[in-house]
């Protein structure tokens, strides 16, 4: 059995039945966290993020604290952009007319381009809080201001903002290990100082993005329903809901049009059988229910194998695509899919083992464990 080691530099040995007993009780305060619907409070997350930029050598920044993800991103586009240009005609102006203008043109710069964060931040917030009928009107109306305020190229930057982004709350997974090796391990390191700028930010905020001048920072849902492992799911509405409006789908972990939740009808066989994107078809297959898309579209059994987990070969009639097969099968968990296999395929075993990348199913070998 290895030695246990504890010491402020260094951790190893395995954990004792009482440290496991803390770390779960660790993770579950962490957990709580991270499914925080309670409202975002400034004043705890400010100071957070002031201290990130300090222990990174940057100035103060602009701390900017908005309704939702969405709004986040759009605000970000255009605030970024705007910065860009006036920094751009700064400099040329700078060149220009040397130290005579200088002061002026840079403080004319900053205050333009605050001013300009404001109004993308409130102009967004605004489009998306009174529009808050369908998420398609949010990120029409979000980009729209921020067109309007910086043009294209806030555009191109808002498409950009998964470049500049940390986690908040939503990153508590990677917090907990951090902090249960600190707290319950007994670990101490020098970078703990800073971190703990960090961890605050992780605590009273949720997803933020950093720009050198300002950092926008989104609220947490008031909205938040899991599964029975804590996946995002909701059968009836919203797994996510943001107090604009703004909305998320899941269904047991996978994102979903919303459309497949508040407009049922909307989804059919056809659509869930011909949907590209694999998770989401067996996330619609299960919305809809098996026995139903083989009712819809009169599937024809071609080979069943007596293994639910090597599945059943079907054929179906899809409209706008003609004949297709799929295999029918059943995952680990116990959960179904459906996969769609070449024509070709005769018997369920062999597209199995076509899914695996054999083509000769006679050197295909059902794996023990499946997920």
């Amino acid at each position: 059995m290895p030695t246990i080691t504890r010491t402020p530099s260094k951790v190893t040995g395995g954990i004792t039945p009482q440290e496991k007993q803390l770390m779960d009780k660790h993770s579950a305060l962490w957990i709580e966290r991270a499914f925080r619907t309670t409202p975002i409070e400034p004043d705890k997350i400010i100071p957070a993020i002031e201290g990130l930029y300090a222990v990174a050598g940057l100035k103060k920044p602009r701390v900017v604290i908005v309704p939702s993800p969405l709004v986040m991103a759009f605000c970000y586009g255009a605030s970024a952009a705007i910065w860009y240009n006036n920094a751009a005609t700064s400099n040329a102006t700078l060149n220009a007319t040397r130290n005579a203008t200088r002061n002026a043109t840079l403080n004319a710069t900053r205050n333009a381009t605050r001013n300009a964060t404001d109004i993308a931040t409130l102009n967004a917030t605004e489009n998306a809080t009174e529009n808050a009928t369908s998420n398609a009107t949010h990120e029409k109306d979000s980009a729209k201001a921020c067109a309007d305020l910086s043009g294209e190229f806030g555009l191109a930057c808002a498409q950009r903002w998964t470049g500049v982004y940390q986690g908040g709350n939503m990153w508590a997974g990677y917090e907990s290990y951090i902090t249960a090796f600190r707290d319950i391990l007994g670990l101490r390191l020098k970078e703990h100082v800073a971190y703990d700028h960090w961890e605050q930010a992780a605590i009273h905020g949720g997803f933020r993005v950093m720009h050198p001048e300002f950092c926008i920072v989104s609220d947490f849902p008031e909205t938040l329903k899991i599964d029975d492992q804590n996946r995002p799911h909701c059968e009836t509405g919203p797994s996510h809901r943001w107090r604009d409006g703004w909305a998320l789908y899941h269904w047991h972990g996978t994102q979903i049009p919303a459309e497949w939740i508040e407009d049922k009808s909307s989804l059919t066989a056809q659509t869930a059988l011909a949907w590209s994107n694999i998770e989401q078809r067996r996330a619609a297959c299960e919305i809809i229910g098996w026995t139903n898309i083989l009712r819809e579209l009169e599937a024809k059994t071609i080979d069943k194998d007596e293994d639910p987990e090597i599945g059943e070969l079907v054929e179906v009639t899809i409209s706008e695509i003609g004949r297709e097969k799929f295999l029918r099968v059943m995952c680990g968990t116990k959960r179904e899919f459906a996969l769609p296999v070449p024509p070709t395929m005769l018997t369920a075993l062999q597209a199995n083992a076509w899914t695996f990348g054999f083509d000769d199913v006679r050197q295909f070998v059902k794996p023990e464990v499946r997920t």
